[in-house]
Protein backbone atom coordinates (compact mmCIF):
# COMPACT_ATOMS: atom_id res chain seq x y z
CA UNK A 1 0.00 0.00 0.00
CA UNK A 2 3.08 2.39 0.72
CA UNK A 3 4.37 1.33 -2.52
CA UNK A 4 0.66 2.42 -4.42
CA UNK A 5 -0.25 4.96 -2.43
CA UNK A 6 0.17 8.21 -4.80
CA UNK A 7 1.53 6.56 -7.54
CA UNK A 8 1.15 9.08 -10.59
CA UNK A 9 -1.35 7.72 -13.21
CA UNK A 10 -0.78 9.30 -16.49
CA UNK A 11 -3.29 11.89 -17.12
CA UNK A 12 -5.22 12.64 -20.33
CA UNK A 13 -5.54 15.93 -19.31
CA UNK A 14 -2.44 17.93 -17.97
CA UNK A 15 -4.88 20.51 -15.56
CA UNK A 16 -6.53 17.37 -13.74
CA UNK A 17 -3.62 15.15 -12.48
CA UNK A 18 -4.51 11.74 -11.16
CA UNK A 19 -2.52 9.50 -8.59
CA UNK A 20 -3.41 5.89 -7.01
CA UNK A 21 -5.94 7.43 -3.65
CA UNK A 22 -5.52 5.35 -0.98
CA UNK A 23 -7.06 6.16 2.07
CA UNK A 24 -5.14 5.45 5.77
CA UNK A 25 -8.57 5.81 7.06
CA UNK A 26 -10.16 2.27 7.66
CA UNK A 27 -13.61 2.89 9.35
CA UNK A 28 -16.16 1.06 6.99
CA UNK A 29 -19.62 1.78 8.45
CA UNK A 30 -21.40 -0.12 5.24
CA UNK A 31 -20.36 -3.14 6.52
CA UNK A 32 -22.23 -3.03 9.84
CA UNK A 33 -25.62 -2.07 7.81
CA UNK A 34 -27.44 -4.73 6.94
CA UNK A 35 -29.76 -3.71 4.87
CA UNK A 36 -27.41 -1.64 2.58
CA UNK A 37 -25.60 -4.36 2.18
CA UNK A 38 -28.51 -6.60 1.07
CA UNK A 39 -29.30 -4.20 -1.44
CA UNK A 40 -25.59 -3.70 -2.70
CA UNK A 41 -25.01 -7.32 -3.46
CA UNK A 42 -28.28 -7.28 -5.23
CA UNK A 43 -27.12 -4.87 -7.81
CA UNK A 44 -24.21 -6.39 -8.63
CA UNK A 45 -23.68 -6.42 -12.25
CA UNK A 46 -26.08 -3.63 -12.50
CA UNK A 47 -24.07 -0.78 -12.10
CA UNK A 48 -20.02 0.46 -12.33
CA UNK A 49 -20.55 2.42 -8.87
CA UNK A 50 -18.59 0.99 -6.32
CA UNK A 51 -19.55 0.28 -2.24
CA UNK A 52 -18.23 3.60 -1.12
CA UNK A 53 -20.13 6.31 -3.85
CA UNK A 54 -23.11 3.49 -2.87
CA UNK A 55 -23.10 3.67 0.70
CA UNK A 56 -22.81 7.59 0.56
CA UNK A 57 -26.06 7.91 -1.95
CA UNK A 58 -28.03 5.76 0.71
CA UNK A 59 -26.64 7.68 3.85
CA UNK A 60 -27.50 11.26 1.90
CA UNK A 61 -30.71 10.35 0.87
CA UNK A 62 -31.26 9.74 4.93
CA UNK A 63 -30.08 12.66 5.48
CA UNK A 64 -32.05 14.79 3.24
CA UNK A 65 -35.58 13.49 4.34
CA UNK A 66 -36.50 15.68 5.51
CA UNK A 67 -35.81 18.20 2.83
CA UNK A 68 -39.05 18.82 0.79
CA UNK A 69 -39.27 17.45 -2.65
CA UNK A 70 -39.15 14.47 -4.90
CA UNK A 71 -35.67 12.32 -6.36
CA UNK A 72 -34.14 12.39 -9.22
CA UNK A 73 -31.22 10.46 -10.72
CA UNK A 74 -30.09 11.60 -14.37
CA UNK A 75 -27.99 8.19 -15.89
CA UNK A 76 -29.34 5.19 -14.86
CA UNK A 77 -27.44 2.62 -17.35
CA UNK A 78 -29.33 -1.20 -15.83
CA UNK A 79 -30.64 0.56 -13.32
CA UNK A 80 -28.34 -0.57 -9.78
CA UNK A 81 -28.30 3.05 -8.32
CA UNK A 82 -31.64 3.54 -9.26
CA UNK A 83 -32.93 0.34 -7.36
CA UNK A 84 -30.63 1.23 -4.70
CA UNK A 85 -32.47 4.88 -4.59
CA UNK A 86 -36.02 3.13 -4.44
CA UNK A 87 -35.10 0.86 -1.61
CA UNK A 88 -33.88 3.33 0.55
CA UNK A 89 -36.72 5.72 0.28
CA UNK A 90 -39.27 3.14 0.65
CA UNK A 91 -37.31 1.99 4.19
CA UNK A 92 -37.37 5.60 5.25
CA UNK A 93 -41.19 5.55 4.41
CA UNK A 94 -40.77 8.33 2.59
CA UNK A 95 -43.38 9.18 -0.24
CA UNK A 96 -41.10 11.23 -2.12
CA UNK A 97 -41.46 10.03 -6.37
CA UNK A 98 -38.56 8.65 -8.24
CA UNK A 99 -37.44 10.30 -11.45
CA UNK A 100 -34.82 7.22 -13.42
CA UNK A 101 -33.58 9.47 -16.55
CA UNK A 102 -31.67 8.15 -19.08
CA UNK A 103 -30.98 7.94 -23.25
CA UNK A 104 -31.30 3.91 -22.92
CA UNK A 105 -28.86 4.32 -25.85
CA UNK A 106 -25.27 5.65 -24.55
CA UNK A 107 -23.63 8.73 -23.61
CA UNK A 108 -24.95 12.02 -24.94
CA UNK A 109 -23.33 15.29 -25.48
CA UNK A 110 -19.67 14.58 -25.47
CA UNK A 111 -17.37 17.48 -26.68
CA UNK A 112 -14.15 19.44 -26.79
CA UNK A 113 -14.04 19.13 -22.65
CA UNK A 114 -14.08 15.43 -22.21
CA UNK A 115 -11.36 13.44 -22.89
CA UNK A 116 -12.25 9.62 -22.65
CA UNK A 117 -16.49 9.49 -24.22
CA UNK A 118 -16.62 9.70 -27.67
CA UNK A 119 -20.63 9.52 -27.05
CA UNK A 120 -22.66 6.12 -27.44
CA UNK A 121 -20.54 4.33 -24.22
CA UNK A 122 -23.11 2.49 -22.08
CA UNK A 123 -25.96 1.72 -24.46
CA UNK A 124 -26.56 -1.86 -23.46
CA UNK A 125 -29.67 -1.42 -21.76
CA UNK A 126 -32.82 -1.03 -22.00
CA UNK A 127 -35.73 1.24 -20.39
CA UNK A 128 -37.82 -2.05 -20.14
CA UNK A 129 -34.94 -4.39 -18.35
CA UNK A 130 -34.52 -1.43 -15.69
CA UNK A 131 -38.55 -1.81 -14.98
CA UNK A 132 -38.56 -5.05 -14.89
CA UNK A 133 -35.42 -4.76 -12.36
CA UNK A 134 -37.64 -2.44 -9.97
CA UNK A 135 -40.71 -4.95 -10.75
CA UNK A 136 -38.64 -7.52 -9.17
CA UNK A 137 -38.63 -6.35 -5.77
CA UNK A 138 -41.81 -4.69 -5.83
CA UNK A 139 -40.96 -1.10 -6.36
CA UNK A 140 -41.78 -0.58 -10.08
CA UNK A 141 -44.44 2.00 -8.65
CA UNK A 142 -41.89 4.23 -6.74
CA UNK A 143 -40.40 5.10 -10.01
CA UNK A 144 -41.04 7.23 -13.02
CA UNK A 145 -38.97 5.81 -15.93
CA UNK A 146 -37.99 8.45 -18.36
CA UNK A 147 -36.14 7.55 -21.74
CA UNK A 148 -34.84 10.23 -23.80
CA UNK A 149 -32.24 13.28 -23.46
CA UNK A 150 -32.51 14.94 -20.37
CA UNK A 151 -33.64 18.26 -20.21
CA UNK A 152 -34.03 18.53 -23.49
CA UNK A 153 -36.44 15.52 -24.73
CA UNK A 154 -38.20 14.57 -21.14
CA UNK A 155 -37.23 17.47 -18.53
CA UNK A 156 -40.99 18.76 -19.57
CA UNK A 157 -42.35 15.20 -17.90
CA UNK A 158 -40.72 16.56 -14.89
CA UNK A 159 -42.16 20.06 -14.50
CA UNK A 160 -44.03 21.11 -11.38
CA UNK A 161 -41.92 19.10 -8.98
CA UNK A 162 -39.09 20.22 -6.74
CA UNK A 163 -36.56 18.02 -5.61
CA UNK A 164 -34.58 17.27 -2.42
CA UNK A 165 -32.02 14.94 -4.01
CA UNK A 166 -30.23 14.82 -7.59
CA UNK A 167 -27.78 12.35 -8.85
CA UNK A 168 -26.08 12.80 -11.99
CA UNK A 169 -24.12 10.03 -13.08
CA UNK A 170 -23.34 11.07 -17.33
CA UNK A 171 -19.73 11.16 -17.68
CA UNK A 172 -19.87 14.14 -19.71
CA UNK A 173 -19.16 18.34 -19.35
CA UNK A 174 -22.36 19.17 -21.45
CA UNK A 175 -24.72 16.56 -20.32
CA UNK A 176 -23.66 17.49 -16.45
CA UNK A 177 -24.14 21.11 -16.72
CA UNK A 178 -27.69 20.95 -18.99
CA UNK A 179 -28.72 18.99 -15.77
CA UNK A 180 -27.37 21.33 -13.31
CA UNK A 181 -29.00 24.37 -14.50
CA UNK A 182 -32.04 22.46 -14.91
CA UNK A 183 -32.00 20.65 -11.36
CA UNK A 184 -30.78 24.73 -9.31
CA UNK A 185 -34.44 26.49 -9.88
CA UNK A 186 -36.08 23.37 -8.57
CA UNK A 187 -33.80 21.76 -6.07
CA UNK A 188 -34.86 22.97 -2.31
CA UNK A 189 -33.16 24.38 0.37
CA UNK A 190 -30.53 21.74 1.89
CA UNK A 191 -30.92 19.84 -0.88
CA UNK A 192 -27.82 17.62 -2.69
CA UNK A 193 -26.37 17.04 -6.27
CA UNK A 194 -24.47 14.38 -6.73
CA UNK A 195 -21.39 14.18 -9.11
CA UNK A 196 -20.83 11.01 -9.57
CA UNK A 197 -18.15 11.10 -12.22
CA UNK A 198 -16.33 13.63 -10.58
CA UNK A 199 -13.18 11.70 -9.56
CA UNK A 200 -12.11 9.32 -12.07
CA UNK A 201 -10.21 9.04 -15.11
CA UNK A 202 -11.87 9.43 -18.24
CA UNK A 203 -14.13 11.93 -16.80
CA UNK A 204 -12.21 14.77 -16.85
CA UNK A 205 -14.60 16.74 -18.32
CA UNK A 206 -17.40 16.69 -15.26
CA UNK A 207 -13.97 17.31 -12.84
CA UNK A 208 -13.48 20.30 -14.95
CA UNK A 209 -17.37 21.42 -14.82
CA UNK A 210 -17.28 20.97 -10.74
CA UNK A 211 -14.10 23.36 -10.77
CA UNK A 212 -15.70 25.68 -12.90
CA UNK A 213 -19.05 25.42 -10.07
CA UNK A 214 -16.96 25.30 -7.15
CA UNK A 215 -17.53 29.40 -5.99
CA UNK A 216 -21.43 28.86 -7.34
CA UNK A 217 -22.96 31.25 -4.42
CA UNK A 218 -25.68 28.72 -3.80
CA UNK A 219 -23.71 26.01 -2.76
CA UNK A 220 -21.11 24.49 -0.42
CA UNK A 221 -19.02 22.07 -2.28
CA UNK A 222 -17.69 18.87 -0.58
CA UNK A 223 -14.91 17.10 -2.69
CA UNK A 224 -14.83 13.33 -1.40
CA UNK A 225 -12.39 11.30 -1.84
CA UNK A 226 -14.54 8.41 -2.94
CA UNK A 227 -14.77 9.99 -6.30
CA UNK A 228 -17.95 12.09 -5.43
CA UNK A 229 -18.43 15.66 -5.67
CA UNK A 230 -21.36 16.46 -3.40
CA UNK A 231 -22.98 20.17 -3.27
CA UNK A 232 -25.35 21.19 -0.85
CA UNK A 233 -27.72 23.92 -1.79
CA UNK A 234 -28.09 27.07 0.78
CA UNK A 235 -30.71 28.84 -0.83
CA UNK A 236 -34.48 28.58 -1.02
CA UNK A 237 -35.55 26.83 -4.87
CA UNK A 238 -37.11 29.84 -7.42
CA UNK A 239 -39.08 27.74 -9.92
CA UNK A 240 -41.23 24.94 -9.03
Amino acid sequence: MRRLRDTWIEPLDKDFPHSALISRATYSPWYADADFMAVFKRIQGMTLVDIYRCHELWDLLRQTASVAGDVIEVGVWKGGTGLLTAKRLAQLGLDKQLLLCDTFCGVVKAGANDTLYQGGEHADTSLQNVAALLASEQLKHRATLLQGTFPEETGRDAEGRSFSFCHIDVDTYQSALDIFEWVTPRLNRHGVIVFDDYGFWGCEGVAKLVEDLADHPDYFLLRNLNGHAVMLKLTEASHV
